[in-house]
């Protein structure tokens, strides 16, 4: 009897001991059964804008219009889904054991499977695991895998998994993608008819769909809403207008308003994401819309793409991102990302350069620069329009983009000093040396991008504000800071804006000059060398547009310029885009000096008119005016004398404004006000002649030999020359071309070319050698 006992109390403890072991391999199985991460699907890139609009959405990599998921499920949505799916669903663990009942009475009686039974919470399960065959023994794990979903996440959750990965029909996943390859619009939008027709579309969603037995759909939708509005959802007004709506006829294309930014993203987040750029939907829409409208003349003269960036100075963001435009053939390039791609810079690096002259102390706004025919070495640049004004006012130049005045600014500047300036600043395409560029880098020698480009001129505007200065960004949660490095005071930036402003619009265009009165830009063109590239940049109180005009292939067009082809587009969206208030004057960083009103120059002894003017602080370095002398002229005044051939006391002696010969013969056509210095007194040409200019090398008539340098390029040789009096300027001519100027040591390294040439040089005085 004991050992019966024993035996039996034994037998229950191995059972005991079993179960005990299964229940805790079970309980252990149970806790890891669910991933850490439920659905490894592939999901759609998807691009918003800032207010979440939809701008552009690229298909999954499986090939399905699938939408990272959303953790939010629209009222109307969320009320549709459990009626139609499981109206038990808030107060179940999971599983409804009252509908497997009512599943298996109806497969039994209908001896074939026509029900399920399955709760949203099983069905996300079912999605889950790649929706495997319908078997009891699969319904046995959905229904555990289904408790467990619910004691690790909310039902909220629960409901945002099955919205999110339930099929919709064709190749759409997600309510996200359906509302929009549907209806057109998210899901937060739609109506009660817009959400009963996609709460039904899960439950077959191979057999109906929108341009799929459209009159099953449209019943099943009507059941739906019916027992909708029996169930109080609705009042009899809604349900009478939702019964009403028709149902779509076929899927839409969904948006594509930011296609080339979409080609940024792909780069970066291959796996699919939802990025809430800092794109504006309005200005976005109207910004292609512009470039396109243009884009239809300007195909007329076969000039094909074109590209425009838009950004917010207060913000650093980028409220409008256009690549290319609307060109889906491949032959024009229109999948082309013109605002990343590279291209000559033409003039629209010049008020760089000017803001850099004036932060140095070398010009004034106002200080004249050569402009007459040039020649640097080997390079001879000329002013687009092919004519000279012997010198002009620096501001005069940048707003009239004279080539001539800004080479010989570059010269003084300093090439390698300005080619570490833009690199600096952040153009990143400007990657080889200041050699390889020469002074052609300031009239487009230089490749440079929209994106860069942009960001300088919004720089420059934040740090005249006040804004700390932002990376240009088109993520709407970047917030970098003083990534951008700031090249200029705000006084040269002031000044630079203010010239900027004086840009001359093409005078058969009153439609621009009517725009002069709105609001003020100061904006700056370019053209690049063959007519391929055309730039317009312009500064509002609130805005930087960039816009570039071309062929992405380098076809140069004729009359592609940046006046004709792209200011006009820079201009139509500043007329769409919110006006704000232009810059207030750093006056700080000014101070209050005479200026010789002629020349710009810090006003000497002999300017005939000054004036006191508040001018960046930098311009106290400026040197005194060159151009003012104090001229000895005979006592009838129509002749200059020196003492050697005169009295003092018969020459009258007068203050005179004096410029170099070879300026006067085009600064005269342009100024008639101007008044030739007297020719010397016959009786004292001879001396000052005689003692004024010596050349030292070459002597006349010599030959010479340049031999070739280690890298097969051609040589060079020093010209020298002497002058009486060291203080004076001698101005060098090869061909009636300027080269150079000397003061001093008069030696220039010259280049020329093979052939014969005539070398002039004149002083400051008109002496001619």
């Amino acid at each position: 009897m004991i050992d019966t006992l024993y035996v039996l109390r034994f037998a229950q403890w191995v059972k005991f001991t079993i179960l005990k072991v299964f229940f805790l391999m079970f309980f252990s199985w149970y806790t890891i059964a669910l991933p850490e991460k439920l659905f490894n699907d592939s999901y759609s890139t998807v691009i918003e804008s800032s207010e979440g609009e939809l701008l552009s959405a690229h298909i999954a990599a499986d090939g399905q219009w699938r939408f990272p998921e959303n953790s939010e499920v629209p009222y109307k949505m969320e009320k549709c889904i459990i009626e139609f799916e499981d109206n038990n669903f808030y107060y179940h663990f999971g599983v409804s054991f009252k509908g497997i009942v009512r599943a298996l009475k109806q497969n039994f009686s209908n001896k074939r499977v026509i029900s399920g039974g399955s709760t949203i919470t099983m069905q996300v399960i079912r999605m889950m695991r790649k929706n495997p065959p319908r078997t009891y023994r699969e319904k046995i794990v959905e229904m555990i895998l289904a408790t467990r979903l619910e004691f690790g996440y909310s039902k909220k959750e629960i409901l945002a998994f099955y919205t999110s990965h339930a099929p919709f029909g064709n190749n759409v996943v997600g309510l996200d993608a359906a509302s929009w390859r549907y209806f057109g619009r998210k899901s937060s939008q739609l109506s009660w008819a817009e959400s009963a027709t996609l709460a039904v579309l899960p439950n077959a969603p191979g057999l109906i769909y929108p341009g799929k037995n459209h009159s099953s759909l449209l019943a099943k939708r009507n059941r739906l809403l019916k027992r909708l509005f029996e169930a109080g959802q609705m009042n009899q007004l809604e349900y009478a207008l939702a019964i009403s709506e028709p149902i779509p006829d076929a899927p839409l294309r969904l948006p594509q308003l930011a296609p080339h930014l979409m080609q940024e993203y792909l780069l970066k987040h291959p796996e699919g994401v939802k990025i809430r750029s800092t794109l504006q939907w309005k200005e976005q829409k109207m910004v292609m819309q512009v470039l396109n409208q243009h884009a239809q003349v300007l195909r007329d003269n076969r000039i094909m793409n074109g590209a425009v960036l838009v950004s917010e100075i207060e913000t650093g963001k980028v409220i409008a991102y256009v690549g290319n435009t609307e060109l889906e053939d491949a032959e024009y390039s229109g999948a082309v990302n013109c605002i990343k791609a590279a291209r000559s810079s033409g003039s629209v690096l010049k008020p760089i350069l000017y803001a850099k002259s004036i932060q140095e102390g070398l010009i004034t706004p106002t200080l004249l620069l050569s402009d007459l025919p040039s020649k640097f070495g080997s390079y001879s640049p000329t002013n687009f329009t092919g004519q000279f004004e012997g010198v002009v006012p620096a501001n005069r130049a940048l707003s009239r983009s004279l080539n001539i005045p800004m080479v010989h600014l570059l010269q003084n500047y300093g090439l390698h000093k300005f080619h570490h300036d833009l690199k600096t600043n952040g153009f990143s395409t400007v990657n080889r040396s200041a050699n390889h560029y020469g002074l052609s880098l300031i009239l487009g020698g230089a490749e440079i991008t929209m994106w860069d480009l942009n960001q300088t001129y919004l720089a420059m505007a934040q740090q005249l504000q006040n804004i700390k200065t932002t990376e240009l960004s088109v993520d709407s949660e970047a917030e970098n800071y003083g990534l951008q490095s700031i090249l200029f005071s705000k006084s040269a930036i002031y000044e630079t804006f203010e010239a900027l402003l004086e840009v001359n619009r093409p005078d058969e265009d009153n439609n621009w000059k009517a725009f002069d009165a709105s609001e003020r830009i100061a904006w700056k063109t370019g053209t690049s060398f063959g007519f391929r590239d055309g730039w317009a940049v312009g500064v509002s109180g609130k805005y930087v547009v960039t816009v570039w005009v071309g062929n992405a292939d380098g076809e140069g067009r004729p009359g592609l310029t940046g006046v004709k082809a792209a200011a006009p587009i820079m201009f139509d969206i500043f007329r769409h885009l919110p006006k704000g208030k232009w810059f207030k004057k750093p006056e700080s960083e000014y101070q209050k000096m005479k200026i010789c009103s002629k020349s710009g120059h810090k006003a000497g002894n002999f300017c005939t008119e000054a004036s006191f003017e508040f001018l960046p602080k930098s311009c106290a370095n400026v040197p005194v005016c060159p151009y003012h002398q104090m001229v000895h002229l005979n006592s009838s005044g129509d002749a200059r004398v020196t003492s050697e051939c005169a009295e003092p006391d018969q020459m009258i002696h007068k203050k005179w404004f004096v410029l170099p010969p070879m300026v006067e013969q085009f600064y005269r056509f342009n100024h008639p006000e101007y008044i030739v210095l007297p020719n010397f007194a016959p009786e004292c040409l001879t001396s000052v002649q005689d003692k004024a200019i010596g050349l030292i090398y070459p002597k006349p008539n010599a030959k010479i030999v340049l031999a070739k340098e280690l890298d097969g390029n051609r040589g060079s040789t020093l010209f020298e020359a002497t002058h009486r009096n060291p203080t004076l300027k001698v101005y060098w001519h090869i061909d009636n071309e300027f080269i150079g100027t000397t003061t001093g040591v008069h030696q220039l390294t010259l280049q020329p070319e093979i052939g014969k040439h005539t070398l002039t040089l004149v002083d400051e005085n008109g002496i001619t050698l």
